[in-house]
């Protein structure tokens, strides 16, 4: 499991990075002033200086980093999941496949929303809710495995 927690952190900073790269080649071609913010409906609300499309990266890195703290708290931290040492190892990667999948999602948006602002598109709510749907079956799956692992691997 531990190489695929790796593989997982190194796909979402490297979506981070190739969505900062295009980012500079598109950058001489970007107006000024361009739309930065989306209102309800997924159109541009706020118009701005385009320096102001550095805000998604700003935001993925502080959310990765901030996710990275929690996986290292799952890898260290006493669960209290009265289990076997099993089941907690089995919990523990839940919990950590959990935020993997979160770092996914953050730096994705992150990505999307740079690329909606480089080419002045409308936010289609459809990409974002997915995400958030599968995160959502995500986190309640670690919630119900919690007394499941419990029955299944008694201390």
């Amino acid at each position: 499991m531990k190489k695929a927690h790796r593989i997982i952190n190194i796909i979402a900073w490297g979506i981070l990075a190739a969505a900062f790269i295009h980012l500079c080649f598109k950058w001489g071609s970007m107006p000024e002033i361009t739309g930065v913010h989306f209102d309800d409906e997924g159109e541009f609300d706020v118009y701005a200086s385009k320096k102001y499309v550095a805000y998604p990266y700003i935001v993925g890195i502080v959310f990765l980093l901030l996710l990275q703290l929690g996986d290292i708290a799952a890898r260290k931290a006493k669960l209290g999941l009265k289990t076997n040492a099993k089941g907690e190892s089995i919990f523990r990667d839940a919990i950590r496949g959990l935020l993997g999948l979160n770092k996914l999602f953050i730096s994705g948006m992150a990505a999307y929303w740079s690329e909606l602002v480089i080419y002045q598109h409308s936010l289609t709510e459809r990409a974002v809710m997915c995400g958030m749907l599968l995160l959502f079956v995500a986190f309640l799956t670690v919630c119900i495995s919690a007394p499941i692992l419990k029955i299944i691997f008694p201390q």
